[in-house]
C-alpha cells in the first residue's frame, strides 16, 4: 500500500492478528516436523518424524504445541504488523526508499521477539520435546506446561534463547518486509495471488539466510538446553559433534512453512485492511 496511506495501529493489530491465527492453523504440522528434526541429535527425515509421531501419538500428535502457537499467534502477528507500521511512519521523513522496509522490519521483528515470540517458542519447543523424551509426558497441555515451567524455574525460563530468537526474528522480518516492499507495488498489488507469491519468495529467502540461527534457538529452548553454556557454545557443539550441515536441519519443512506463512499473512493482511477500510472508512 502507498506509504502515504498506512493503516492505523488499531487496523494493523486487527488485520495482523486475524491473518496470523489463520496462517498457523494451516501450517502447524510443518512447524512441528521442523522442530523435531532440529531437536534430534541424529539425522531424521520428514517421513520418519511423521511416521513415528502418528504411530506413537496418532495424527493429533502432529499438532502437539499448536495451542501454544495459537494463543500467541494473534498477539505475535498484531505486534509484528503494528510495529512495522509504527516504524514505517517514523522513518517516512528520512526518505530511505527501498531500505525503509528492511529497517522497519528489523524493528518490528525485535519487538515481536521480545514481547511474544521468545516465551511462545520456548513453551512450544518444550511441549514437543517433552512428548518424546519423557516416557509419560509431564506437560498435559500448554497451560499446564506454562504453569509447571514457571513454578519450577521461574518466569526467566520462558525467555531461554532470547538472544538467538531476537536475532532470528529481527533479521527474518527485516528480510521479509524488505524484499516484499522491494518487489514492485504494481506486481504485488495486482491481486491477492500476486501478493502471496511475493510473500512466499520473501519468506524463502529469509529461511536460506538464517536457518542456522533457528536451529540454535530450538536447541537453546529444548529440554536439554542445560548442556549448552550459551548460544555460541551451542553453535560450537553442533558443528563439532554433528557437522556444519546440522545447522540446517529442518530447512525443508521450515522453507515450506515460512513461504506459506509469509504468503498467507502478507496477502491476507492487505485484504483484511481493505475490508476494514470498506466497513469503517478512515476519517
Amino acid at each position: 500500500m502507498p506509504e502515504t496511506q498506512r493503516p492505523s495501529a488499531a487496523r494493523a493489530v486487527a488485520a495482523g492478528g486475524i491473518a496470523g491465527a489463520l496462517e498457523i492453523c494451516c501450517t502447524y504440522p510443518i512447524e512441528y516436523t521442523k522442530t523435531m528434526q532440529q531437536l534430534s541429535t541424529s539425522k531424521v527425515s520428514i517421513q520418519q518424524v511423521v511416521r513415528n509421531t502418528v504411530n506413537s501419538r496418532g495424527a493429533a500428535g502432529l499438532y502437539k504445541g499448536l495451542d501454544s502457537m495459537l494463543i500467541f499467534a494473534v498477539p505475535k502477528a498484531s505486534v509484528r504488523f503494528a510495529s512495522k507500521e509504527a516504524f514505517s511512519n517514523i522513518l517516512q521523513p528520512f526518505n530511505l526508499g527501498h531500505y525503509s522496509g528492511f529497517v522497519a522490519g528489523l524493528g518490528a521483528g525485535a519487538c515481536e521477539a521480545m514481547f511474544v515470540t521468545t516465551p511462545q517458542e520456548t513453551i512450544k519447543i518444550k511441549l514437543i520435546d517433552d512428548q518424546f523424551k519423557s516416557g509419560t509426558p509431564r506437560y498435559r497441555n500448554t497451560f499446564h506446561g506454562m504453569q509447571t515451567i514457571v513454578a519450577e524455574d521461574g518466569l526467566r525460563a520462558c525467555y531461554q534463547g532470547l538472544a538467538p530468537t531476537m536475532f532470528k526474528v529481527a533479521t527474518a522480518q527485516a528480510v521479509r518486509f524488505g524484499i516484499f516492499e522491494v518487489i514492485p507495488g504494481e506486481f504485488r498489488g495486482r491481486s491477492p495471488l500476486h501478493a502471496a507469491a511475493s510473500g512466499a519468495f520473501a519468506g524463502g529467502v529469509s529461511v536460506l539466510m538464517f536457518q542456522w540461527v533457528d536451529t540454535i534457538k530450538s536447541r537453546m529452548q529444548g529440554l536439554n538446553a542445560h548442556q549448552y553454556k550459551s548460544s555460541l557454545d551451542c553453535l560450537k557443539q553442533i558443528v563439532q559433534k554433528e557437522g556444519p550441515a546440522a545447522l540446517y536441519k529442518g530447512v525443508g519443512p521450515r522453507m515450506t512453512r515460512a513461504s506459506i506463512d509469509v504468503a498467507i499473512t502478507m496477502s491476507l493482511y492487505t485484504e483484511i485492511i481493505k475490508g476494514l477500510d470498506r466497513m469503517f472508512p478512515p476519517t
